[in-house]
């Protein structure tokens, strides 16, 4: 098994970096919330995706909600945490996101909203997928909207060929590669008699946003808006994620929520520390060195209990 995941890797590390230059293409004319938060946020959300909907298939409805919104722990506190510390030591200067970040920013507290009346109101049916859906597409059309008002001159069309390539190409990858890492992961974990509730929050979104988060350092790493562009990505993904992947679960399988409470007050946790870290669009060495101290407590807390 071992053996399987040192195949599936470098390809998982091409997916990034075709992903990371198609984005960098893109960013040029469309900006970052449109290049990042909807384009590489649907792209990098594609293994979640997938999960959600095999698991369903499945008659897995809390794997399924696991694999929804597991990954917002991981991105909310290590990943940008990463981001921080790498931005920092690579350009020597803290993280400073784009202005045009207002509009994740409102949509991540709306949506922390709508998790915290899911927590109360303890089921996922229906009833609470119409909002959710309604909100990711509000956001998806702000950010169009914002795109069609841009003013940045001719486009360069061989340049949106190029990029399309990249990421049409490193999606294909993600698709193929993702879901066999993630299960061998499980696997393995499993074997080693890991607690599930650690690797429903810990293990699982560890391997499932693994491409993502190579994509963000490969961004980090590029330029000095990289990791400004990597942050857009983590939320708009997130966004998608708690909204739409959730509604799906809710129109396709109902379920009650109390076996989930853990999951779900987490990721209310992570995406509260993300909504007041980022509020200044600024992101220090020690804002970051501290989200990701957070994120091995929390990996500690889950495993002592």
């Amino acid at each position: 098994m071992l053996l399987k995941l040192l195949i599936i890797f470098p390809f998982l590390i091409l997916s990034a970096e075709l992903i990371t230059r198609g984005a960098e293409k893109l960013e040029k004319f469309m900006g970052q919330g449109m290049a990042g938060g909807i384009i590489m946020g649907l792209l990098t959300a594609l293994p979640e995706t997938i999960f959600v909907i095999v698991a369903i298939l499945r008659e897995e409805p809390y794997i399924a909600l696991g694999s929804a919104i597991g990954g917002n722990v991981l991105l909310f506190t290590f990943g940008i945490g990463l981001l921080g510390v790498m931005n920092y030591f690579k350009w020597r200067k803290d993280l400073i996101i784009a202005e045009e970040y207002g509009v994740e920013h409102r949509f991540l507290i709306f949506t922390t909203i709508l998790l915290l009346f899911l927590l109360l109101y303890n089921t996922l049916d229906i009833i609470i997928a119409i909002p959710l859906i309604f909100l990711y597409f509000y956001y998806a059309f702000t950010r169009v909207k914002g795109f069609m008002n841009r003013s940045k001159g001719e486009i360069d069309y061989n340049e949106i060929v190029k990029a399309t390539i990249y990421l049409t190409v490193g999606a294909v990858l993600l698709i193929f590669f993702s879901e066999p890492f993630v299960e061998e992961v499980a696997q393995i974990s499993q074997e080693l008699h890991i607690p599930s509730v650690w690797l429903a929050l810990i293990l699982t979104p560890l391997a499932g946003e693994i491409e993502e988060t190579i994509t963000a350092i490969r961004l980090t790493s590029n330029s000095q808006s990289g990791g400004s562009l990597a942050v857009f990505d983590f939320v708009g993904s997130k966004i998608e994620n708690s909204t739409i992947l959730l509604a799906i679960i809710g129109i396709f399988h109902g379920i009650q929520l109390q076996p989930a409470t853990s999951e779900l007050i987490a990721t209310i946790i992570a995406n509260t520390l993300a909504i007041f870290i980022l509020m200044d669009r600024t992101l220090g060495l020690k804002e970051s060195i501290a989200l990701i101290l957070i994120y091995f407590l929390v990996a500690y807390s889950t495993l002592a209990f």
